[in-house]
């Protein structure tokens, strides 16, 4: 029900109004100033989107577009190359969100409105980065060296989280304080629970006759027609040389004098070494450390305990001996049993006491519980090694004046032909071969016809090197090769237009005035009366599919309309009668309806703000640096398409 707001009850054009008049509030009626520009976030020559004082940089753009991808890759459960993205607008419809989102940062800011200092330091306080993992405090040093990591310094990071809390803020503000009127939630009601009556029949297939076989002259006009359907992307047969680590692994056989000498040499990082909980109380005196240790040994609680003293307790918990920060408390403690208390004990750090919670005793690798996995790791660099010398003596013979395919037989690797594949690796079975990576590819469609490429390191142990054999320009497939399937797909489309036309006919007589079961018996269809279809039960009426549904809920009494079923039938169809719903169900609904209503409208009315503010601030973006920044081909940065306009 809520729906048909979005196609009634609410204007375009109106909320757009409502989006410039938010943002003159922004504008003029809040703070009057607004704040000084960021200088850390000033726009630069390479940035990817400028929007007055904010921006994003190239590098940015890159982390976001990779997080998108993956996203996308998740829902979609299937590879997506930057390259197939980019040439279908995936890259300019992010730009353009990244535009419109920086936009509303800015303006909010030159509005004055933004989070107090505090708020601010309450949300850097919240980040689990920000706290020591031994004293469990708030430490700006590693705050400070996590961002680093990151190439962020705290003010920038001030200043991301201070955009963020006045994006967020401004939003709740804005759903919270939103409410429809009523009346809008009256429309959705009205529309939603009004009845509506059809009577219809169904044309049977039978009633047309079946076309007869198309000529070659039918089928050659038909492909024409439809080449834009038909025509198949650029497709190349490649020949593939590949030096593969994974694939030579089965190959490689282990010396057991090897596993017995790499089992001596790393046997203390196969075991598990033995791990302990351990609360540390910070104390001051002998005295402390006495009540301390009373009162641990008695099961108090540690916090309470080092509260008292003015400290906090640290508590490690399944650690090792090595991941104890002070290491004569370290020796200590892994020398006490499981329950003991002890201390005072002399730290690197200060006094403490200690109460070893619980030991978990370490386990030592024996030469047969590794084996397997030693095995494993020799075969994998042996297996390594060879496909790197292999790859070696390759490019030597390549350098030497060698072709591709010479200089492969030349160091005895099978030369795989592949192909023909498009740009994403699908070949004519509309299966993608599961030999080609994005590099592959990328490399096969660098290439013209007929040249070789240099020998390329695909990174964990492969290597590979190609020559294009054949390229095949992007066109509709020859008949004799299609043939049968286009036959059928002719047929099909002869059948339906007759079918239409049949239909076309029935609906002429129904508009002349005919009675629909007339009409109907004269093709042997059975007349159906459906009375008191409703919009918020339409569910219950999806077999009769959606053409039929839209032209229930779009037409006008008396009106006739007819599509096809999704079984392949065809219905014709007469609105009867438009009956308003039930009064006392209407008033029930107006307020069940009215929070989402709103909360519908608050979201339009943001995305309003948004696309207003990037009109006023005039926010540009470099489409040439990001792509850049994906590392896109320029050639195929050239044939994008279909995404939203860049400005």
């Amino acid at each position: 029900m809520t729906g048909s707001l979005r196609s009634t009850a609410r204007n375009p054009l109106a909320i757009a109004l409502m989006g410039l008049l938010m943002l003159v509030f922004l504008l003029l009626g809040v703070g009057g100033g607004g704040r000084f520009p960021d200088v850390f976030r000033s726009g630069g020559g390479d940035a990817v989107v400028s929007a007055g004082a904010h921006s994003m940089s190239p590098q940015d753009f890159r982390r976001i577009f990779q997080s998108e991808k993956a996203r996308f890759e998740q829902q979609s459960q299937q590879e997506a190359p930057v390259e197939l993205l980019v040439q279908n607008g995936f890259d300019q419809q992010l730009l353009n969100a990244i535009a419109e989102d920086e936009s509303e940062i800015e303006m909010l800011s030159r509005s004055g409105i933004a989070p107090a200092a505090s708020l601010v330091d309450s949300e850097i306080r919240k980040m689990p980065i920000a706290f020591d993992r031994i004293t469990g405090k708030f430490s700006e040093a590693q705050f400070t060296q996590a961002l680093a990591s990151q190439g962020l310094t705290p003010r920038q990071a001030q200043a991301e989280i201070t955009d963020d809390l006045a994006q967020r803020h401004f939003g709740y503000a804005l759903e919270t304080g939103l409410r429809v009127p009523r009346i809008y939630a009256a429309l959705t009601a009205i529309v939603g629970l009004e009845n509506r009556d059809v009577t219809y029949f169904i044309l049977d297939p039978k009633t047309v006759p079946q076309p007869p076989a198309p000529s070659d002259a039918q089928l050659l006009a038909f492909i024409k027609a439809h080449a834009a359907q038909l025509t198949r992307p650029e497709m190349r047969s490649i020949s593939l040389v590949r030096f593969s680590a994974a694939a030579f692994a089965p190959t490689i056989v282990v010396d057991p004098a090897a596993v017995e000498k790499q089992f001596a040499f790393s046997k203390d990082s196969l075991s598990t070494p033995e791990t302990r909980t351990i609360v540390q109380v910070p104390v001051k005196t002998a005295a402390q450390a006495a009540a301390a240790a009373a009162r641990l040994t008695h099961g108090d609680d540690p916090a309470v305990i080092a509260k008292a003293f003015g400290a906090e307790p640290v508590t490690y918990t399944d650690k090792p001996q090595s991941a104890i920060a002070d290491r004569k408390l370290a020796a200590a403690a892994f020398s006490m049993k499981a329950g003991q208390v002890t201390g005072p004990v002399q730290g690197d750090l200060g006094l403490a006491v200690l109460k070893v919670v619980k030991v978990t005793p370490g386990v030592a690798a024996t030469l047969e519980s590794a084996r397997a996995k030693i095995e494993a790791d020799l075969r994998t660099n042996a297996a390594k090694d060879r496909a790197y010398q292999l790859s070696q003596k390759f490019d030597d013979a390549r350098q030497a004046g060698s072709s591709v395919i010479d200089a492969a037989r030349k160091v005895g690797v099978t030369v795989a032909t592949v192909g023909p594949v498009t740009a994403q690796g699908v070949g004519l079975d509309g299966k993608p071969n599961p030999l080609l990576t994005e590099k592959i590819l990328k490399s096969a469609f660098s290439q013209t016809a007929g040249e070789d490429s240099d020998l390329e390191d695909a990174g964990s142990g492969e290597y590979f090197a190609l020559h294009v054999d054949k390229v095949i320009p992007a066109a509709p497939p020859p008949l004799a090769e299609i043939r049968p399937q286009l036959a059928k797909a002719w047929v099909n489309e002869q059948f339906t237009n007759a079918l239409r036309a049949k239909a076309d006919g029935l609906m002429d007589q129904l508009r002349k005035g005919a009675a629909m079961e007339t009409v109907a018996g004269s093709v042997g269809g059975r007349v159906v009366h459906q009375v008191g279809m409703q919009r918020i039960a339409a569910q219950q009426y999806q077999a009769m599919g959606r053409d039929f549904l839209q032209g229930v809920f779009t037409s006008k009494p008396g009106e006739v309309f007819a599509a096809p079923t999704p079984n392949g039938q065809v219905f014709v169809a007469r609105l009867d009668a438009v009956r308003p719903g039930d009064l006392t169900t209407m008033g029930r609904a107006v307020e069940t309806i009215r929070p989402r209503l709103s909360q519908d409208y608050a979201s339009d009315l943001l995305e309003s703000v948004k696309a207003a503010a990037r009109s006023r601030v005039k926010a540009t973006i470099n489409l040439a640096a990001a792509r850049q920044a994906i590392g896109v081909d320029p050639n195929v940065a050239a044939r994008a398409k279909g995404g939203p306009r860049a400005k």
